[in-house]
């Protein structure tokens, strides 16, 4: 029957109080106290939720055995140290590897972060280097390093799939001892940003007999634990999946064929889900880039920011547009010149944080009066006015016409258009519906 794999977590048990520190003075007078805990940063495995059992691991606290320990979550250098001593040795005697799995960073407010840049730092067991990390600028979206074993790969693929908008850190790997003669570890990317910086890696002991984890806080711990169970254990400690009887653990040696081959399919099929998901959320921001600037500039654009938004539109749905103040040199006509199949129409675009002023069509007409002294060899059709109104109300509460009043609407011979209907053809390409509108003509 499968035992329960025992694991070292570099935390005090549930419940557990802090142990007092002893001070000794220089008579016999002893005072005890217990440690402040201001500034230290809680670690997010003491924030969740973990059915140990369920995933099959047993947790060893602090002050618990951890010499037959296969694996060591958050570590604790300080009050842990003794405990990581007994496992280390525990591994070697068995010649076996050990995990170490350690979530860094801190999702922290900005106000709340290290003014040098860096966010946290990592000490690694050589006791000469470190691990600086530094927050990467919302948005990032890492990729998968080259060269990756099957347990690291699967890793990243886990990760590659965190939650939207989660932060992100670079690793730097730092010295800080003077002994040049000890052999150093290595750090191995995982997932890279996008400058090629590790922002997954694990460390590797000269030897390789210690692999320390580093994935960036705001990380599913069950999804780590599934992940150590599952896969990081069988394919990297096979002794101890052995030993312990781990249910999900299978010499590879003897997995049939048709076990590898489905292993070896959904492996395929894992990271041609994450490549296609990266492709899609670079698309999808480089679609909201765009919409966004279209949103900002239709439904709450004044002035040139309007024009200019309304000019990209009119662009898109196939007309030759010319801003007239850069053409004549002047404010003296309607805003923009619109040219459709030799047909051209003057464009007047006005906003009003409430309701437009029916005054606003006779500027549009007044322009169309004067055009033929301005540009004479360059006669017009008709022209149209389009309306940013009521700014001061959220886009999708606002009246759809931008008059209302039905004998004056019943007046107009020119069209007048709001920007939310502009904006709902520009964004559904219904380009007909404005050239149609504009110019009347398809």
């Amino acid at each position: 029957m499968p035992v329960r794999l025992p694991v070292h977590v570099g935390l005090r048990a549930p419940g557990a109080r802090p142990k007092p520190l002893t001070f000794l003075g220089s008579s016999s007078h002893q005072t005890s106290v217990e440690k402040p805990q201001h500034g230290i940063r809680q670690s997010s495995l003491s924030r969740v939720e973990v059915n140990w059992e369920q995933l099959g691991l047993e947790p060893r606290w602090l002050q618990h055995e951890t010499s037959d320990c296969v694996a060591a979550l958050q570590p604790n250098f300080n009050a842990g140290a003794s405990e990581q001593r007994r496992l280390l040795a525990g591994a070697a005697a068995r010649g076996e590897t050990v995990l170490f799995v350690e979530v860094i960073g801190s999702v922290v407010p900005d106000e709340l972060r290290s003014p040098s840049g860096y966010d946290a730092f990592a000490r690694l067991p050589d006791q000469d280097s470190h691990i600086a990390v530094k927050r990467l600028p919302e948005g990032t979206q890492p990729t998968l390093a080259g060269d990756l074993s099957s347990a690291d790969r699967d890793l990243g693929l886990r990760l590659l799939n965190r939650r939207t908008g989660s932060p992100w850190w670079t690793l730097h790997l730092q010295e800080d001892g003077t002994n040049r003669n000890v052999p150093r570890g290595e750090l191995r990317p995982i997932l890279l940003d996008p400058l090629g910086e590790p922002v997954v890696a694990v460390w590797m002991s000269p030897d390789e007999r210690l692999r320390w984890y580093l994935v960036p806080d705001g990380t599913d711990w069950n999804t780590l634990l599934d992940w150590l169970v599952h896969y990081a254990i069988p394919t990297q400690i096979p002794s101890a999946a052995s030993r312990f009887r781990l249910a999900s653990a299978v010499d590879p040696s003897l997995e049939t064929a048709a076990e590898s081959q489905i292993r070896e399919a959904l492996a395929e099929m894992e990271s041609r889900y994450a490549e296609d998901r990266t492709h899609l959320e670079n698309a999808l921001a480089k679609a909201k880039t765009t919409a966004d600037a279209m949103r900002e500039g239709l439904l709450y654009g004044t002035s040139d920011i309007l024009v200019q938004a309304v000019a990209e539109v009119l662009t898109a749905a196939g007309f030759a547009v010319n801003d007239l103040d850069a053409m004549l040199g002047a404010t003296i006509s309607a805003d923009l010149l619109v040219t459709l199949d030799s047909r051209r129409h003057l464009i007047e675009v006005k906003s009003a944080g409430r309701n437009a002023s029916e005054s606003l069509i006779f500027d549009l007409r007044k322009h169309l009066d004067t055009w033929g002294a301005l540009r004479p060899s360059q006669p017009v059709e008709g022209g149209a006015l389009i309306v940013n109104h009521e700014l001061r109300v959220p886009p999708n509460q606002r009246t759809r016409q931008v008059y209302r009043r039905p004998e004056f609407i019943a007046s107009l011979t020119l069209p007048v258009i709001s920007t939310l209907d502009l904006f709902d053809w520009w964004r559904t390409e219904n380009w007909g519906a404005i050239r149609t509108t504009v110019s009347g003509h398809l």
